[in-house]
């Protein structure tokens, strides 16, 4: 009998689906330590990971580990190189969180484009309008946006812009030529000067060598706004404080960091033009309720042999 270990509790209607199988047992632990994660991996034929990286050697303190599950579209924190030696199969939720992440990364705009924080700080100190600046907020609507990465999230995000009037532009180096974009979107075919014309930057692209600081924010049309809700080394922290400081950027919105948990007192949470969020754009009721069914379902279609192809992740060499 399979047994499938899920390293942080995860919504009960994907516990119920695992519940239904008389035929699998499952143990669930809640944010336990990597100590005892550790003491429950050699059991596991299934993982699923929440918030939990899956480093080389707990590959190797799972001896029967066949399939490793995530709740979520990235899996950076995954040794892909240790599951691929072992032919260990790598599933995502690539339908479950697209909804969530793109209303954050419009709710990240918005509150830059209107400085929410800088008014609600005002306000609540008695300032009234006095403390927000005599700069005139920044309208969406005939302006352009670039959406860096046009999977299902960047998707999502291009057709919200267009709902508030803004011409879209999509750029993602790998997306194949005959892949459609969303109706009225256009292609970009070089990021340099799709960046240097766009009034709003968001980026929407995993994890991975190629894009590794792949948007240079000084690069950015200067008075644009970027919001990242992908991973924070798409971009260099260090040059976006550097945009944010001198005024090259009207703001910027981030729900993601190339540290995380972002170290208190750290000089770029101070920009008053940066909305910070701490990670957590998929936590909407709908996304946490998608990621634990459909996480749940592609280990026990795995192991019946018909997890669907958009799940699986390509774990052949070069391909992760």
């Amino acid at each position: 009998m399979p047994h499938l270990l899920i390293a942080r509790t995860v919504h009960e209607d994907g516990l119920r689906l695992l519940r239904e199988r008389s035929d699998w047992t499952f143990t669930c632990l809640d944010d336990a330590p990597d100590q005892e994660f550790a003491e429950h991996l050699p059991q596991a034929d299934a993982v699923l990971l929440r918030y939990r990286s899956l480093r080389r050697e707990h590959v190797q303190q799972a001896p029967g580990l066949r399939c490793v599950s995530r709740h979520g579209v990235g899996y950076d924190s995954v040794d892909t190189a240790a599951l691929r030696e072992r032919g260990i199969a790598l599933a995502i939720t690539p339908n479950a969180n697209a909804s969530a992440v793109a209303e954050h990364a419009m709710a990240l705009l918005l509150a830059v484009a209107r400085r929410i924080t800088q008014c609600h700080a005002s306000v609540a100190a008695g300032q009234w309008a006095q403390g927000i600046g005599a700069q005139p907020f920044f309208e969406l609507e005939g302006k352009q946006a670039l959406v860096v990465g046009a999977g299902r999230i960047g998707r999502a995000m291009a057709t919200r812009l267009q709902g508030f009037g803004m011409a879209v532009h999509c750029f993602d180096p790998f997306l194949p030529a005959s892949a459609p974009l969303p109706a009225g979107c256009e292609r970009a075919e070089a990021l340099a000067p799709a960046l240097a014309e766009a009034d709003v930057v968001s980026l929407h692209v995993p994890a991975t060598p190629a894009t590794l600081g792949l948007v240079d924010p000084l690069a950015c049309k200067r008075g644009a706004i970027l919001v990242n809700t992908a991973r924070g080394g798409v971009v260099d922290m260090q040059r976006l404080h550097t945009a944010l400081r001198t005024g090259h950027l009207y703001g910027a919105g981030t729900d993601v960091f190339d540290t995380e948990p972002m170290p208190a007192g750290h000089p770029l949470l101070a920009e008053p033009a940066l909305v910070a969020t701490p990670h957590v754009a998929s936590l909407s009721d709908g996304a946490l309720r998608r990621m634990a069914q459909e996480s749940v379902q592609n280990v026990l279609d795995f192991f019946d042999g018909r997890l669907q192809a958009g799940a699986a992740v390509d774990l052949r060499a070069g391909a992760a």
